[in-house]
């Protein structure tokens, strides 16, 4: 018996609620704003016209929304075919690109308009009403809507012909165009703000931590640091290889990394080729001597200078051609020596290696000056140049710095890391910067005088820059800016803000959010 008493009240129960539901949707459905219900739109006095805009539903959401948008004269009567464009928006927030839905629209009837648009996203976005009625000038009008509070609060629009602008009267808002003037309007940034301005008092502004500083000249300059490898200077490397065939007999400097001289002996050869082309030159000088018509002292006849030309263009050294006419008789086993100073960094021989013409066998490289190639990042490429200082410390070491200068800076960037190479020239008398060894690379630009903002004013909104603008009595106004190069703790100031403006540079965080409050309920 309890057991059906308690079922039969709990059908009650669920009926009522069932009831009580459907009764809320009905008169929910009811105050739907549209053209049956406008009477209870609430209008604002925009320019000479009377403006009210409510929202189907009431409480935004995501999805197809709609707007209904009363048009009125300033004696109450409807405006009939009047041009009426509707954005819904919400300005770009860090990597979250700008959105927009443009509403579509129809009259349905005189003096009412309706505006189809659709929400992606939950949030707060900006509503901004355009009106032009026939033979007129438009006027705008800005609201504020949140999916999570119901209705559409006012922000702002064109001021009435002749009228004081109250405080918040305009907004400048994205998609908007101003249509008024005076000094709201020239608060606002010559590039669109990207939010709306804001006033808060000064016992807020130290609660907050609110903190401003001037916009001014100042002398700016930069550090660029990047890691460098050290490798030999290209310019100077060399080959040896000869244009003979032949054996190598004894090894002078037998293994690589030693350190070489410029005509110090590497190893001596011997050619059969080589051999024939000293005995045909000392033949042609025994020639010279046992001509009648020969007297000491004169110069060679031309099959003498022609062999020993041959043994020139075999790289044979003038000094040892001398001493092979000298002593009347081929060397067996010629020396081969180093062309230029370094060490070795390749050697292919032993004792007894055959060679060809053209065969590389040794490859010496001098240690100074060294290269060091610093990679540097894309952004930082147009402020180097060539001859620029640059200071160089090893991190494993604690040794003093050495300095250098940007000898080169490579055309093209390393697709993988999209980074592009620099060419520091650094003097290495010691030997102790090592080829394969990586140091750490400070380069030091100075950019001049220049227009400066501090780093902590400015706020990065995905593809703009802002700035809050301190405009006095407690104002603070967005100013988007265009910026060049960072400088320590400063960025230079191509365009958006002047010389002497004050800008907020702590608490900004703070002060856009409060800037970006869409409801009139919500205050500090």
């Amino acid at each position: 018996m309890t057991t059906r008493m308690n079922r039969q009240r709990t059908a009650l129960l669920v009926a009522g609620f069932l009831i009580a539901g459907t009764s809320t949707l009905i008169a929910s459905c009811q105050k739907r704003p549209g053209a049956e219900g406008v009477g209870a739109t609430p209008m604002q006095g925009v320019g000479d016209l009377q403006i009210g805009v409510a929202n189907a539903p009431d409480l935004p959401h995501i999805g197809d929304n709609a707007l209904s948008i009363v048009v009125r004269d300033d004696e109450g009567k409807p405006i009939r075919g009047a041009q009426v464009d509707a954005v819904v928006s919400m300005p770009a927030m860090g990597a979250m690109p700008r959105m927009e839905s443009r509403g579509k629209l129809k009259e349905l009837k005189p003096g009412v308009y309706r505006a189809d648009y659709g929400l992606a996203m939950n949030g707060e976005w900006d509503v901004n009403v355009r009106v032009r009625p026939k033979g007129k000038a438009a006027v705008e009008a800005a609201y504020r809507l949140s999916t999570s509070t119901p209705g559409l609060a006012f922000a702002g629009g064109t001021p009435a012909a002749g009228g004081n602008r109250s405080e918040g009267n305009m907004s400048e808002m994205p998609g908007m165009s101003s249509a008024g003037s005076g000094q709201e309007q020239r608060d606002a940034s010559p590039m669109g703000s990207v939010i709306g301005a804001v006033r808060i008092e000064p016992s807020r502004r130290q609660e907050i931590g609110i903190r401003t500083a001037p916009v001014q000249m100042r002398d700016l300059s930069t550090t660029v640091r990047a890691v460098g490898r050290v490798l030999y200077d290209e310019r100077r490397q060399a080959e040896v290889s000869l244009k003979f065939a032949g054996w190598v007999r004894d090894i002078a400097v037998d293994y690589t990394g030693r350190p070489v001289r410029a005509g110090e002996v590497l190893f001596t050869a011997y050619s059969p080729e080589l051999w024939s082309a000293q005995q045909e030159y000392i033949e042609a000088l025994r020639a010279d001597d046992d001509s009648s018509s020969s007297s000491r002292g004169e110069p060679e006849s031309d099959l003498a200078q022609a062999a020993r030309r041959r043994l020139e263009l075999w790289d044979i050294a003038p000094a040892q051609v001398r001493q092979i006419a000298r002593e009347g008789r081929p060397r067996e086993a010629l020396p081969i020596i180093a062309p230029v100073s370094g060490v070795v960094v390749e050697k292919n021989v032993v004792h007894g290696s055959a060679f060809t013409p053209g065969q590389v066998l040794y490859k010496i490289a001098p240690l100074d000056p060294a290269w060091v190639i610093a990679d540097v990042y894309q952004a930082d490429l147009p402020l180097l140049s060539v001859g620029l200082p640059a200071t160089l410390t090893n991190p494993y070491l604690d040794e003093g710095s050495r300095h250098g200068r940007v000898s080169f800076i490579y055309p093209s960037l390393q697709a993988e890391t999209r980074t592009g190479q620099v060419r520091v020239e650094v003097p290495n008398r010691r030997g102790d910067l090592k080829p394969g060894m990586f140091v750490n690379v400070e380069l030091q630009i100075r950019l001049g005088r220049r227009l400066a903002v501090p780093e902590s004013a400015v706020l990065p909104t995905g593809e703009r820059r802002v700035v809050f603008v301190d405009l006095g009595d407690g104002r603070l106004a967005p100013r988007e800016v265009s910026l060049g190069a960072r400088a320590g703790d400063y960025y230079e100031v191509l365009s958006g803000i002047k010389p002497g403006e004050i800008v907020v540079t702590s608490g900004n965080f703070l002060v856009a959010a409060e800037s970006k409050l869409k409801s009139a309920a919500q205050k500090w």
